[in-house]
């Protein structure tokens, strides 16, 4: 089998499994909004959440963007007993590290609710610490379950480690169900502590073969030194993404009432979206890239990046097309229930016409990150986040007065784009060439098919009768993402794009080996 169809065929393997894990999600969402609206209690929590995903995503990007490709190196020259060592020190060093770091937001809980929370009343200011006073204590927990899905991406089990999205469903969904009429919003924070602690049990028995942990305590172990040594540009290149994310959430609490949780709410569909396209090929690749730089192999770090950029064209730009142009029937279908009513989905559709613009640029962003940490270099990923958090909040600053929430949304997808072609070039003179030309070439016949499709979506979008409930939103989307699907896949085959042919290639050795 070819390398772009082992890719293929891996990449959608686990893309099902995380597709069921976000469709999880996604119904999560819409009953949440369901039973609690787009109001005063949901805009606490979401800054509630905010807050404590904020270590969570530090604490993943130190950990998954140094743990792998260290970890492959070690595979490659080191015993077994080394690898365990050197896992069980890592489980030790940074569970530690979690809990410290839980502890200290509990008791500053507050005046980080103040700092980030301006907008808020001193009510809304209360609720906003209680519920992440509850959250916190999940912490250490997330982390343990971040450094065993590491080791088992680290070891090509890519399977098992996406089932950590899950947990969290089914607390929430538990929570909201069950508990909303007497627990009220403090029910989702409960549900949030008990998603952490499943999210570890749910893997250990996935590394029963993979791992033997020892409670070894040798912080002075030279391959956990060198891991926190690379950790600090990315947790600081983290910090500053995830810094872009609260001024946003700053600017949008001075708007009127709801429209920071109807900004996150189209911010959702896109980690929705990013989740189910772009993560499968980022895990995946991330491992394949650490790989070949163990075997110092840099013509195969950039294959794999061009591959990628080509692969995620084909799949993502008819989305944006369709997304933009139908983002009231997308908000629609998704949120119009119970609370959720016509004028948030007005506003839920701004943001995602604008968000949805970038989520290539999100896309490939994550996937050159990877590419340098894979080289283990976490410094040039922390130099492009500066450098795209400055721009973004300079556009913040500007968009938001003229434009509100489609403003704050549009000024992350242009700094995002703006930070890609800053990777790309950097890249480039680390590795070498990337495709040149020919890649080149299959993203512009991607794009000319994508403008096809485009022009298809806008006639039906503006001559078929607008929807007002969320079934007529749905036909609007089937019939409209149909045609538009249609005349993209005959375009791509018409102009002979290349990955269009692997699928195709794919799809038929599947149908003959299940017709023999």
């Amino acid at each position: 089998m070819s390398e772009n169809k082992t890719l293929l065929k891996t990449t959608m393997s686990v893309t099902l499994i995380i597709f069921i894990s976000k469709a999880g999600g996604f119904l999560r969402e819409i009953i949440m909004t369901a039973y609690y609206g787009a109001g005063m209690e949901m805009d606490a929590y979401n800054m509630a959440y905010s807050l404590f995903y904020m270590p969570v995503l530090l604490f993943n990007s130190c950990i998954t963007s140094t743990l792998v490709p260290l970890y492959v190196s070690l595979a490659q020259n080191k015993p077994r007993r080394r690898l365990d060592e050197f896992s069980s020190r890592v489980i030790n060093l940074y569970g530690l590290m979690g809990i410290a770091v839980s502890v200290l937001m509990f008791i500053f809980a507050r005046p980080l609710v103040r700092l980030t929370g301006q907008g808020f009343d001193p009510g809304k200011q209360d609720l906003t610490v209680q519920l992440l006073r509850l959250m916190l204590p999940a912490l250490a927990f997330i982390v343990v379950s971040i450094i065993l899905a590491s080791i088992l991406n680290a070891r090509q089990k890519y399977m098992a480690a996406q089932l950590t999205g899950f947990p969290l469903t089914i607390a929430l969904l538990i929570a909201t169900i069950g508990f909303s009429d007497t627990a009220g919003i403090r029910a989702l924070a409960v549900g949030v502590f008990v998603s952490g602690v499943l999210q570890a049990a749910i893997l250990l028995p996935f590394l029963r073969k993979e791992l033997r942990y020892k409670p070894s305590f040798n912080f002075a172990d030279e391959t956990l030194k060198r891991m926190v040594v690379l950790a600090a540009p990315a947790v600081l290149s983290m910090a500053v993404n995830e810094l872009n994310h609260m001024i946003d959430k700053m600017l949008a609490s001075g708007l009127p009432e709801g429209h920071l949780s109807c900004m996150n709410l189209a911010f959702r569909l896109i980690t929705f979206l990013t989740g189910v396209v772009l993560v499968p090929l980022e895990t995946i690749n991330f491992s394949r890239m650490s790989i070949k730089t163990a075997s110092h192999d840099k013509e195969g770090v950039g294959k794999i990046v061009t591959q990628s950029a080509e692969l995620v064209a084909l799949i993502i730009f008819p989305i944006i097309a369709v997304g933009a142009i139908m983002s009231r029937d997308v908000i629609r279908l998704a949120y119009m229930h119970g609370r959720f009513n016509e004028a948030s989905v007005g506003v839920s559709a701004v943001a995602l016409t604008f968000y949805i613009r970038g989520v290539y640029a999100f896309g490939m962003r994550d996937i050159l990150n990877r590419a340098f940490h894979a080289c283990q270099d976490t410094r040039t990923p922390m130099v492009n986040s500066v450098i795209t958090m400055v721009l973004n909040i300079a556009l913040n600053i500007v968009l938001v007065r003229v434009m509100g929430v489609g403003g704050l949304a549009l000024a992350t997808s242009i700094a995002a784009s703006v930070g890609v072609l800053l990777l790309l070039t950097l890249l480039r003179r680390r590795i070498g060439p990337l495709g040149g030309l020919p890649a080149l070439r299959q993203l512009g016949l991607i794009a000319v098919a994508t403008a096809a499709a485009g022009a298809v979506c806008w006639a039906f979008n503006r001559f078929c009768p607008p929807a007002h409930t969320s079934p007529e939103s749905l036909l609007r989307l089937v019939i409209g993402t149909g045609l538009s699907l249609l005349v993209y896949a005959g375009a791509a085959v018409f102009l002979k794009v290349e990955q269009v042919a692997e699928v195709r290639k794919l799809i038929r050795s599947k149908l003959r080996r299940r017709a023999g």
